[in-house]
């Protein structure tokens, strides 16, 4: 029975690893699409929000202009870091971290709502921008500070020892290939994650043939 059981499990496995091994490479894409994304997104929204604000533009002196557009441009130069760093966390990558009791719909994407735990991982990488924003007094909060006619570009997160992390707030449309990659992952992660639960199932019922099998040796 045990030996039955052995054979269930490596072919169940055997059948997952092609899965994983899809799910990794659709998350590297994933992170390589969102690396252009957020690079052209940093570029376009600071020239939306200079022009959004012209008095703050032209209160500032053009030293300060000049070392607010160095700033953004070291941003842009370090978005591969930025989004790595985000969307690199194993939490967010079901293949990375599997578990049974997780929502079939943790992937799923319908039209523009994409799947929350990797849509606020997207916006925490553009929150970064914001930073910059608020140090130029361009009516941004990325820092949890409250104040009036401000936007609030953070998300407080930790539960009672709450930081607060920059995040953007408003409207938000992913690139298509973004799309189409998630809606791919999703796919798979559907597939993927019964066949986990059946290879648990097996686990388990094997654990108990071998505490039956040793109770009645002995």
């Amino acid at each position: 029975m045990s030996e039955d059981i052995d054979v269930q499990i490596e072919k169940k496995e055997t059948e997952l690893s092609v899965f994983l091994q899809c799910m990794e490479e659709l998350k590297n894409e994933f992170i390589k699409e969102t690396i252009h994304f957020a690079s052209e997104w940093y570029k376009k929204t600071a020239k939306e929000y200079v022009t959004k604000y012209p008095e703050v533009t032209l209160s500032l002196k053009e030293p300060q202009i000049a070392q607010m557009k160095t700033q953004v441009n070291r941003l842009i130069s370090d978005t591969e870091h930025t989004v790595q760093a985000e969307l690199g966390n194993s939490a967010l990558w079901w293949h990375q971290k599997l578990r049974l009791y997780e929502s079939i719909e943790l992937y799923l994407q319908i039209a523009d709502n994409y799947p929350e735990i990797l849509d606020r991982a997207v916006r925490h990488v553009l929150g970064r921008l914001g930073l910059i924003l608020e140090e130029y007094r361009f009516n941004v909060s990325a820092n949890s500070e409250a104040g009036s006619y401000k936007e609030f570009w953070f998300e407080k997160t930790g539960g009672e020892a709450s930081v607060s992390v920059p995040s953007y707030p408003h409207m938000l449309k992913w690139s298509l290939e973004m799309q189409q990659t998630i809606q791919k992952y999703h796919t798979q992660y559907t597939k993927a994650m019964p066949l986990y639960g059946e290879i648990q199932k097996f686990k388990e019922e094997k654990k108990k043939q071998e505490a039956i099998d040793r109770w009645d040796s002995i």
